[in-house]
């Protein structure tokens, strides 16, 4: 198997990974190329005086190089995962080194799966219980600062808060990390953001945006006060929201769900010192959609995942929460898409039908995904002068695109023919991060500085 030159760029950890693959993409560059089912390799002179010995496994998709690189993966790999999708490489028998690492990585998959079906170590219930109140203990303190705080905020009014430099909202947000409340801490972070920025197409507007996030914050706090009187999904969504980790105990006993699971797109976010990567997937047979998260720093690379364009024939397992969304990747394998279509998209009426229930299940939301079904692309009227707005529509009704520098590339794509389209919606507009049209897939980029889509099935 290859992948296509959008999926490998797709899988570059930032812009200048993807540049930098790009350039090593060029076969007089390279010795001793070859493959072997879907694993490639080949050599590429470096700085040293050997060579970079480079090898990727595309059906992972992953990759292991000789480079002193921290990035994963480097790009010695993105180059020539990018050779083999140009031409792919002609079949020979693996070096020795190749061997010993596709020979290590089935050795570590059979370990993993060794280590699964090991019964589970004795718990110590009672230090396990000593440590679940004390975090409680913090939380509920960091609450009942929260709370002063924003009935501090509503007794001055949004007026005065505007004016509030960054070290206001950052002393409240370094609180709720102290009481270990990462996910407010998170929102709360978030709020000068919303200040500062001016009016945008598919936004709400600046002087609303900030009390919308406000009344997001507070009623996420009163949730939190009162857990046991949800339903148990429920508070299982609300503990997320407040960034309470669920463990690999629960983990263990959620159900799989086995499906057809089409890759739609990537999105990668740098959160403090961590690089955040979202996989957005829907199966084909189920309709769900799943959102898969991994983080990774410097030092800890994400880990591989299916690239946009491809489906994972396997088993998810999502985290408990009501409405469901975030999983994790349980046994299966990445591999051609069975077809280059949006699965499951429907109208817009049903897309704010969607949304109106998540809110009616965790109020809190702040965005949700949403697929629909051969809409229209349309410019919405505004002031004379005013930047261009555009939706998306069709019988039932319209939504609003948030702005975006890729929007021209989506409406080249569209050439007023109907299309279908999945994105994030958050109650004004939709975050375009798919869209299917005249029998091919494309994708947003995973890094939001390309202002272009990518043709990825």
């Amino acid at each position: 198997m290859s992948l296509t030159t959008a999926q490998i760029l797709d899988l570059a950890p930032d812009a200048a990974s993807r540049k930098a693959g790009q350039d090593q993409a060029k076969p007089p560059k390279w010795s001793g190329l070859g493959r072997a089912g879907s694993v490639i390799w080949g050599e590429i002179k470096g700085s040293g005086a050997s060579p970079y010995r480079t090898v990727a496994d595309l059906a992972g998709p992953a990759s292991k190089c000789t480079c002193p690189s921290r990035k994963f993966p480097c790009k010695h790999a993105l180059g020539l995962m990018l050779v083999d999708a140009a031409a792919p490489l002609a079949e020979a028998e693996a070096p020795d080194w190749v061997a010993a690492w596709a020979k290590g990585r089935e050795s570590r998959a059979a370990a993993a799966e060794t280590r699964a079906a090991e019964p589970a170590r004795p718990v110590d219930e009672k230090a396990q219980a000593k440590r679940r109140q004390a975090r409680e203990d913090k939380v509920a303190a960091a609450l009942d600062e929260l709370d002063l705080w924003l009935r501090d905020l509503m007794r001055r009014g949004l007026a005065a808060a505007r004016t509030e430099p960054y070290g206001f909202w950052d002393r409240m947000a370094g609180r709720l990390v102290d009481g270990q409340a990462p996910g407010l801490a998170r929102r709360v972070r978030a709020l000068p953001g919303l200040i500062a920025a001016g009016p945008r197409a598919g936004a709400a507007r600046p002087e609303a945006a900030l009390g919308l996030a406000l009344g997001r914050i507070a009623l996420l706090a009163r949730a939190a006060r009162r857990l046991d009187a949800l339903f148990p999904e429920q508070a299982a969504g609300a503990r997320a929201a407040l960034g309470y980790p669920v463990t690999a105990e629960e983990m263990a006993v959620r159900p799989d769900q086995t499906d057809e699971w089409a890759v739609l797109a990537h999105t990668v976010e740098e959160e403090d010192k961590l690089t955040a990567r979202a996989v957005w997937l829907v199966g084909r047979r189920s309709g769900a959609v799943a959102q898969v998260l991994d983080y990774g720093t410097a030092g800890s690379p994400l880990p591989p995942a299916p690239a946009a364009g491809q489906d994972f024939s396997g088993a998810l397992a999502f985290h408990p929460g009501a409405p469901p969304l975030r999983a994790v990747f349980r046994d299966g394998r990445a591999g051609p898409a069975a077809a280059a279509s949006l699965p499951g998209g429907g109208t817009v009426a049903a897309a704010r039908d969607s949304f109106t229930g998540v809110l009616a299940q965790a109020p809190w939301t702040e965005s949700w995904p949403v697929r629909l079904s051969g809409v229209r692309l349309g410019r919405l009227p505004g002031p004379a002068g005013a930047a261009p707005a555009f939706a998306v529509g069709d019988d039932t009704g319209c939504l609003p695109l948030r702005a975006d520098a890729r929007l021209p590339s989506l409406i080249a794509v569209a050439s007023g023919h109907p299309f279908d389209l999945f994105g994030l919606h958050d109650g004004h507009g939709v975050a375009p991060l798919a869209l299917a049209a005249q029998g091919r897939l494309y994708a947003m980029p995973a890094q939001a500085s390309q202002p272009a889509l990518l043709q990825v099935a």
